[in-house]
């Protein structure tokens, strides 16, 4: 049974796109709903963006040359624009605005949402996640035995961890153990122990 919010064609919706070989970048955008596929996972949406809500500077940093899924069969929609030619996400828009046929992007439903406050909450939800994943990562590189002599080294989590602390100030997580599953590493037993 579909548990997702359900949208028709012709209407207006936030969406976040993004695409398959650099998931973590999530653009947030107003679009049309310009086609749907209905299937037994979830349904997708094939949309026309009528709104940026990122600054240019990030759209062409990141958006430019970028790939997304254009139909339900699996075409691609390339933004292949010359940076040099666009100055601001109005530009930008009208320049879509002129060849939206080929700018269409596929998004699934989850990746949907009615309002602006429940996109840019999800999207906050997403980035918050992929900062605490960064945040691990970066203990990951930075603790390893091997770079025990590296400019970033670590020598122990405790030091990690405090620096982290001043860093986040007010905004760490003040649930008992937040830093332990922040940074959790499995050691060599947990691994030892999957099946």
């Amino acid at each position: 049974m579909i548990r997702h919010k359900l949208f028709s064609k012709g209407e207006q919706i936030h969406v976040l796109i993004s695409n398959n070989r650099y998931s973590n970048i999530v653009f947030p955008v107003k679009a049309i709903i310009h086609d749907v596929e209905f299937n037994d996972k979830m349904p997708r949406y094939q949309v026309r963006i009528l709104r940026f809500y990122d600054d240019i500077d990030f759209l062409k940093r990141y958006m430019f040359d970028m790939k997304f899924e254009k139909t339900f069969e699996g075409g691609v929609t390339s933004f292949k624009v010359a940076r040099q030619k666009i100055a601001s996400v109005k530009e930008f828009q009208n320049y879509i605005d002129s060849k939206w046929e080929s700018f269409l992007i596929t998004v699934d439903s989850v990746m949907c949402t009615r309002t602006h406050g429940e996109i840019i909450e999800l999207y906050n939800n997403i980035q918050d996640f992929l900062v605490e994943k960064a945040i691990r990562d970066l203990y990951e590189l930075t603790n390893r035995s091997t770079y025990s002599k590296g400019k970033y080294h670590y020598e122990s989590r405790g030091v990690f961890e405090a620096h982290i602390k001043k860093f986040l100030g007010d905004r760490a997580g003040k649930e008992k153990g937040y830093f332990d599953k922040l940074l959790y590493r499995p050691l060599s037993m947990d691994y030892d122990n999957l099946e």
